[in-house]
């Protein structure tokens, strides 16, 4: 069984809100997913709901019958090029869409097992006893000069390549998302934020989050009230999703 929460919010920078999420939840299984559609692209809020929506309803059907870790590697792959063709075909329905992408992260729980997919830079996030771990990489300019060892760690908090998207869904391609797969125990928490949100992530934040793992409600209303205050640059949205007990008995 699983505990899920999630929010929203439009940053006061900005005009519209282009993040959407949404989550599954079952006795089996949760799905929770986050994109955040491109700023100074057009309708990026409808890249990013096609995102979201076209592959929760691809995995719907598939995850009923997926229980083989790479089994659900597959799936997703094809449900982060589902996606990426729903874009492209609205875009190709209607003209004025031409250039909308979005980015997508989306982590799926089923037993004892944590699998996340990943493109573009919004990110997923562990949070286990006392330790928070990044568990995915940034696919943005920052984040690759950082992994080529070309800036530092501290350079990339506030590189100017953290707004320049090196992958995302809506480019007319094959896309191959990274895809992870990790154990999973009972009191495990899973955090999907947008960029917006996790800029915010300093020290009394990363605090908080630790003090209300088992108050998600609590946790999300935090976040979330600090993504929209003065500090945020961004809109800033997260999803928590949260292993009850029992949810890794009877195997």
């Amino acid at each position: 069984m699983f505990e899920i929460c999630g929010n929203s919010v439009c940053g006061p920078a900005r005009h519209n809100n282009e993040d959407y999420y949404a989550y599954r939840n079952s006795d089996d299984y949760a799905v929770i997913a986050v994109a955040d559609g491109l700023g100074g692209c057009p309708y990026g809020e409808i890249a990013s709901k096609i995102a979201v929506e076209s592959s929760l309803e691809y995995l719907d059907a598939a995850l009923n019958d997926t229980d083989d870790a790479n089994d659900l590697s597959y799936e997703l792959d094809k449900a982060f090029n589902k996606s990426n063709i729903e874009i492209l075909r609205n875009c190709a329905e209607n003209p004025d869409h031409i250039g909308m992408c979005s980015t997508l992260t989306i982590a799926v729980v089923t037993r004892d097992k944590l699998t996340v997919a990943h493109y573009g830079d919004c990110r997923a996030y562990l949070v286990r006893g006392d330790d928070i771990l990044q568990l995915t990489e940034d696919h943005n300019l920052a984040g690759f000069l950082l992994r080529s060892g070309k800036i530092s760690e501290e350079e990339a908090l506030t590189h100017e390549g953290r707004s320049s998207l090196v992958n995302c869904l809506g480019e007319n391609k094959y896309i191959r998302p990274d895809i992870y797969t990790y154990n999973a125990f009972c009191g495990d928490c899973v955090i999907l934020a947008s960029d917006g949100m996790y800029s915010l992530f300093d020290d009394d934040t990363c605090r908080d989050i630790l003090q209300n793992a088992d108050d998600l409600e609590k946790m999300c209303r935090i976040l979330i009230t600090r993504g929209g205050s003065k500090d945020s640059r961004d809109n800033s949205t997260v999803v928590v999703c949260r292993i009850l007990p029992g949810t890794n008995e009877d195997k």
